[in-house]
């Protein structure tokens, strides 16, 4: 605990410069009494390696000092990789320069005669300290603006929502100023390092806040909000109705809206203290909100609610975009057809809601089945698809082999007990090309890609009604589609 009558600590740090000892010592207890911490030195060369290797808000640099660089010296060597360091001349000798004309001349911030006494010292010290707190602060907005702009590609890029959250906290953690992974939030480097926590929570449908990214104490299997203080829930509350961002000492609320509609919240258990943060955050959390509406609205678009994979036309569309890929780079691509066996047995016996939880069960196995790169769609009724980018044929076993082992004791419960959840799954895969390049047109129609994939879909579609009639266990039938010629 401070003692009474001793200031408190600033936090600002002040580089003093002369080469007179006495005058170091007395200046520095001076400057130490006021709550700063001093930093010493005697030669102007000193000072740019001080200067050059750790944060200083003010320097206070010794106009003459025999053997080494001038201070004007000093100041025009320094300006060379540093143009917000704030710098304060002092002389012991009155009139040595026009104190206005150096000001202009060395772009600094005050010049001191040593012989005006402490107080005037001070006084020069107190604004050299605002000015500096002015200067790194318009800086910060002006890198963090930047920043915010840089990231704002990447956020409208169309991508899953959940990855586009976590994207979100590791931008903030970025934007602050923070050494931490997504949601572990640091403080400022102004404030002292600690651990933090903190959760998004998205409103869906006018629910209860559903916890949809998290970390520290808040991470667990669970999506509803933890049970916190009553009185940080209701300042959630009242960030939700008021949506203007709120902060306390141990922690921040930001609101996530786009226009009068608000679609969550950020939680950080840490307060951020600076308006000039708090600002960059609105402005973050306003880009950030806008994306994650528009990934959801996507979503919702794209996305077969039922099972979870996407749907049809969505699929048909990246079908053509990646045959475009895969002809250009000369890569193979693979397609799975995919039916469910007995799916009328299911409907008849165990109603339709069964059947409308076999399909899930099927599109849940599907989804863990393959890469994030993979493509798995509800292609109608009991039928999927799965397009498999830059995969080689004999790779294909492996993805068709690892359904089967996951649908292993799937089952619905019917009328007469269970009933086993099963598929029978064709294949078609596009052969790498070796058409001359000279020889293709420039670009190809988009009659010839839509050709290639109703070709694709044909060929698996054979395998799969072989598969499908076929007595045999359950094995690998694909069919290898060639490119359709070029003329």
């Amino acid at each position: 605990m401070a003692r009474l009558g001793e200031k408190r600590k600033t936090g600002k740090t002040i580089l003093l410069v002369d080469d007179q000892e006495d005058y170091l010592a007395s200046t520095k207890a001076l400057i130490e009494r006021e709550g700063h911490e001093v930093v010493c030195a005697s030669s102007g060369e000193q000072a740019l390696s001080i200067v050059a290797s750790g944060r200083v808000d003010l320097i206070l640099l010794d106009y003459y000092m025999p053997g080494g660089m001038t201070g004007e010296e000093c100041v025009t060597e320094l300006r060379k990789t540093n143009a917000l360091a704030q710098v304060i001349l002092q002389t012991g000798y009155s009139g040595e320069i026009p104190p206005r004309e150096l000001l202009k001349r060395l772009d600094i911030q005050g010049y001191h005669d040593k012989s005006e006494g402490p107080e005037k010292l001070m006084l020069w010290i107190d604004l050299g300290l605002k000015s500096a707190f002015m200067v790194q602060m318009l800086n910060k907005s002006k890198q963090g603006l930047r920043y915010i702009l840089d990231v704002t590609p990447d956020l409208n890029r169309i991508q899953p929502v959940e990855e586009l959250l976590h994207g979100i906290l590791l931008q903030i953690a970025g934007l602050m100023g923070v050494m931490n992974s997504f949601m572990a939030v640091l403080p400022l480097s102004h404030l002292r390092a600690k651990e933090s926590e903190g959760f998004v929570a998205l409103v869906e449908e006018e629910s209860e806040l559903l916890i949809r990214v998290a970390t520290g104490k808040f991470s667990s299997n669970s999506s509803e909000v933890p049970a916190l203080d009553p009185p940080i829930r209701e300042a959630i509350q009242d960030v939700l109705n008021d949506r203007r961002i709120a902060v306390s000492d141990s922690y921040t609320l930001i609101p996530l809206r786009v226009g009068e509609t608000t679609l969550g919240i950020i939680y950080l258990d840490q307060g951020i203290a600076l308006h000039e943060d708090i600002e960059l955050l609105q402005v973050f959390a306003n880009q950030a909100a806008v994306s994650i509406h528009n990934s959801q609205l996507y979503e919702m678009a794209s996305t077969d609610k039922l099972t979870g994979v996407y749907v049809r036309r969505f699929f048909e569309s990246w079908f053509l975009r990646e045959l475009r890929t895969a002809f250009r780079i000369s890569q193979p691509v693979c397609l799975l057809m995919i039916d469910m066996d007995d799916f009328k047995k299911i409907n008849d016996q165990a109603g339709h809601l069964a059947g409308d939880q076999a399909l899930c069960k099927m599109g849940h196995v599907l989804l863990k089945a393959t890469r994030a790169s993979d493509i798995v769609a509800r292609f109608g009724g009991d039928e999927f698809a799965v397009i498999l980018p830059q995969t080689p044929v004999e790779n294909i076993a492996i993805v068709i082999n690892r359904i089967y082992e996951l649908l292993k004791g799937q089952s619905i419960e019917g009328k007469d007990g269970p009933i086993e959840i099963r598929c029978s799954i064709g294949a078609s895969n596009a052969i790498a090309h070796r058409f001359d390049q000279e020889r293709i047109p420039r670009p190809l129609p988009q009659g010839y890609y839509e050709k290639m994939a109703k070709a694709m879909i044909a060929g698996a579609d054979t395998m799969l009604y072989a598969e499908k009639t076929s007595r045999k266990a359950k094995g690998v039938s694909c069919a290898a589609v060639p490119w359709p010629d070029l003329r």
